[in-house]
């Protein structure tokens, strides 16, 4: 018998869905030892919020007697060995779990990570087109002048043979690019390692690797950044690379806000070297009221939610547990295993 302990919310629905996989699984779960959710779809629940001390020893016990989890368990990721001394395997429910899996110190052990990756690329790729859609026709102006009552003419934009570089071309990268095509952009990929045979291929015009990301900037109208925070990532887009930047390109980051030098894409944006902005992640959040980025009008702030779809996320994460569950228990390969040395 496998026992399966689901560490996070999940509607009832769901939660049969997983006891049906097999029946040599034995699915524990209980709605009142995992933080609510804060909106339909949500995982991690109120920073507040934490169990009871009977509850507390009742999760304990639950986690002690786990050979796979559903996510990582809120108030036990920095002693997840210690609580879990079974543990086999952790399905995330986020894309990004390599950060999570190092603070559980899971780098160095045969526990196998697994993550959510492909779930919220749609979504986040949809957030991208909105917001180089609304740059190139000037969205902000037709409301100011509907407002205004003002009849202004004249010339506007286009997505039509503009370049976007896409700095990260995994899953999520891969949306944006297919979105972006049927737009008649030219599509610039960035990624750690470029290949004569590479999927990505599929969806760029031409490919650079990491090496060379000054040079696919320097392309760009339009540049998507969609990578993992790493060591490898960290402030890799510092103030030479945005420099490096067509004078008026228009920048978004759906991927991790420390793999952007904040300070300097203030600057970039202030200075009008960058004509605006689309960012979902930031390097401290929330984003503290201090920040500038609040203040600039050519900035869309998203609160990092702008992957949330109620309708697909549970539903998405529960067939991609069940499909690695039968795997696991047929001793197949699972989908989306981490990298622990790359953290993705």
């Amino acid at each position: 018998m496998t026992t399966v302990v689901v560490t996070s919310y999940f509607e009832e629905e769901y939660i049969r869905r997983i006891r049906e996989v097999d029946e040599r699984l034995r699915v524990l779960y209980r709605e009142d030892l995992v933080p609510p959710p804060r909106w339909p779809g949500d995982h991690a629940g109120p920073e507040e919020w934490e169990r009871t001390p009977e509850n507390e020893e009742e999760f304990l016990s639950m986690l002690s007697e786990a050979e796979v989890l559903y996510d990582f368990p809120r108030g036990h990721v920095n002693d997840l060995a210690e609580a879990a001394p079974g543990l086999q395997w952790v399905q995330g429910s986020m894309a990004g779990a390599g950060e999570v899996a190092q603070k559980a110190g899971l780098q160095d052990t045969d526990v196998v990570v697994t993550t959510a990756s492909g779930i919220y690329s749609g979504p986040l790729a949809e957030f991208v087109l909105m917001a180089m859609l609304q740059h190139a026709k000037d969205l902000d102006h037709l409301r100011s002048d509907k407002a205004g009552r003002i009849w202004r003419q004249g010339a506007v934009g286009t997505l039509e043979n503009k370049t976007l570089c896409v700095v990260g071309m995994g899953s999520i990268g891969r949306a944006i690019a297919g979105l972006a095509r049927p737009f008649g952009m030219r599509i610039v990929g960035v990624k750690r390692t470029v290949r004569e045979v590479d999927e990505a291929w599929e969806y760029a015009d031409e490919l650079y690797p990491t090496a060379e990301l000054r040079s696919a900037l320097g392309e760009a109208d339009y540049v998507a950044v969609t990578l993992p925070g790493t060591p490898e990532t960290q402030r890799l887009i510092d103030a030479e690379a945005l420099a490096a930047t067509r004078q008026g390109a228009y920048f978004a980051n759906v991927g991790r806000g420390s793999v952007v030098d904040e300070r300097s894409l203030v600057e970039a944006l202030e200075s009008g070297h960058l004509s605006g902005a689309a960012l979902d992640v930031f390097e401290v959040e929330p984003l503290p009221e201090e920040s500038s980025l609040w203040e600039l009008d050519n900035v869309i702030v998203s609160a990092h939610t702008t992957d949330v779809v109620p309708e697909l996320i549970n539903a998405a994460q529960t067939d991609l547990f069940c499909e690695n569950l039968r795997r696991y228990l047929a001793g197949e390969e699972l989908l989306n295993v981490l990298d622990k040395r790359l953290l993705y």
